[in-house]
């Protein structure tokens, strides 16, 4: 799957892989929320993920994605090479790094090395990679708190819960019916397996949703 917000990328892509054996581009998505849709109903080994996309970025999508679904394995495909950035998409799970202008061996050789379940980065990064503390190489903590399970209007709702608000404070502010506000927040606890209001204020402060 090949998942970015230009068009021009998703078909300049499947341009250049419509001839190779043994990979078929079965999808594309333009922001990381239609991926997680899209695997939901349809089998995926590799993803080609951009990290800047509108609606849920590459980093929350992979992460969910990488946690969801230890099979499949993400690969970055961005224009950004900062220690920071990559930082970022390593601790959301990802098998590989490459950067935009590589050509089409590079990305083949991507493929294939991650598909054998090894990492692959593009000569860039292993530069960036040497400068990482450990204290950076911790990959996977932030992934437990990522709120890329939740829509977007759960993520608000979570918010004002974990501010102190009552369903019906929520309510009035969203323009919601209280009851419809108790729905979103029973789907919110089962889909994070959080069993009271303390655990939910604890998550959303971890996840970086308050402070």
């Amino acid at each position: 799957m090949i998942v970015d917000d230009h068009q021009i990328i998703i078909d300049g892509i499947r341009s250049l892989l419509r001839n190779e054996k043994n990979i078929s581009v079965v999808a594309h998505a333009n922001n990381g929320r239609e991926a997680i849709d899209i695997i939901a109903k349809k089998p995926v080994d590799i993803i080609l993920m951009d990290i800047e996309m509108p609606i849920l970025n590459g980093y929350d999508a992979t992460a969910f994605i990488t946690s969801k679904y230890p099979h499949i394995k993400v690969i970055a495909l961005t224009t950004h090479s900062e220690k920071t950035i990559v930082k970022k998409m390593l601790n959301a799970g990802a098998s590989g790094y490459i950067l935009k202008n590589i050509n089409k061996e590079i990305l083949l050789e991507a493929i294939h090395t991650v598909v054998k379940g090894k990492t692959y980065f593009s000569s860039e990064i292993p530069i960036v990679l040497a400068t990482l503390s450990s204290e950076d190489t911790n990959y996977k903590e932030k992934q437990k708190y990522s709120t890329a399970l939740l829509s977007v209007r759960e993520i608000e709702i979570l918010i004002h819960i974990a501010n102190g608000l009552s369903n019906t404070e929520v309510a009035e502010k969203l323009f919601l019916s209280p009851k419809t506000v108790e729905t979103h927040r029973t789907n919110i606890m089962q889909k994070l397996n959080i069993h009271n209001v303390v655990g939910l204020v604890k998550y959303a402060i971890k996840s970086g949703l308050i402070d």
